[in-house]
């Protein structure tokens, strides 16, 4: 993913409710390749640059998120 589409995405989910020209900023010094868009925004949100924004509508893509990767190592292990 790159750093536009993540500030298409963000601007989709939080509208203009957050400096664009901070997060781009942000966004170069993170390797993105590795993160997915709710690990992004976590990073983005513990830095700072997403306090006037409502995180509750990602907390549960947050948690699919996570048991899925979850469930897929495992999986791996079991020869599932």
């Amino acid at each position: 993913m790159d750093i536009q589409q993540i500030i298409g995405q963000l601007k989709d989910k939080f509208g203009d409710n957050f400096d664009i020209a901070k997060v781009t900023s942000a966004l170069k010094g993170l390797d993105l390749k590795n993160l997915d868009f709710s690990e992004i925004v976590s990073k983005l949100h513990a830095s700072g640059l997403l306090d006037n924004v409502n995180l509750d509508s990602l907390k549960g893509n947050v948690l699919d998120g996570l048991k899925e990767k979850a469930g897929g190592m495992l999986g791996g292990l079991f020869g599932k």
